[in-house]
């Protein structure tokens, strides 16, 4: 046992040391490149824990040669922008002048219901109050608010905005709780010029019960 708690103790401190080298920006960030390495430290570092047979060298070996890696190649990430787009990624527009980038979503693989959620664990209860979403290569979304959001304001909403149509899809759910029906949907529609509602790919409900339509063809 002791044995046991002495090669912990020593793997512990190679990967802390491992990762300190590689620096606080690979910690922070965590993009694919990052996760992929921290995975392999971890996993490396675990063998040699599991089984005493295994000579702890092997383990301190095998994380010295992830971090010369990591090392070599962050290196020349730095020095070439193409190198450091194909391992981290580009970022991603998925809300652009106030509109949902249909194109993006599907090229990144995210729903709609994604963005909205993410908007709102961020204070963005309307997609109106969106001038840009950008997704980020690490996967957070970085929000820029339309000039007339004015986040220090207190506002007394009627409801949550809700989402009436997605990506061709009515919400049945979402009618029976503002006690409307698909008539009345498809009124709305008609009223925008809209014949289609498999067309539509947001039609969302405000907080102040004003509609917000965007077309799956609009970018």
């Amino acid at each position: 046992m002791v044995i046991v708690l002495i090669r912990s103790i020593i793997l512990y401190i190679a990967v802390l040391i491992s990762l300190r080298v590689m620096g606080k920006g690979e910690i922070a960030e965590m993009n694919a490149f990052d996760l992929v390495i921290t995975f392999l430290l971890a996993e490396v570092a675990s063998i040699p824990m599991e089984n005493n047979n295994i000579p702890i060298i092997y383990g301190i070996a095998s994380i010295t040669g992830l971090v010369f890696m990591q090392t070599f190649i962050s290196y020349f990430a730095l020095k070439s922008r193409r190198l450091s787009s194909f391992l981290s990624g580009k970022p991603a527009i998925l809300i652009n002048k106030g509109k949902i980038d249909y194109k993006v979503l599907k090229k990144e693989r995210i729903t709609i219901d994604e963005i909205f959620e993410q908007l709102r664990v961020q204070g963005f209860f309307s997609i109106k109050d969106v001038q840009y979403a950008i997704l980020e290569t690490d996967g957070n979304l970085s929000v820029i608010p339309s000039p007339n959001h004015d986040s220090n304001s207190s506002k007394e909403f009627k409801h949550l905005p809700i989402s009436l149509i997605i990506d061709g899809q009515i919400i049945n759910n979402s009618l029976k709780s503002v006690y409307k029906d698909k008539e009345w949907l498809f009124d709305i529609l008609k009223s925008n010029n809209i014949d289609n509602y498999k067309d539509v790919l947001v039609c969302i409900l405000d907080e102040n019960d004003n509609i917000f339509i965007q077309r799956k063809d609009i970018n």
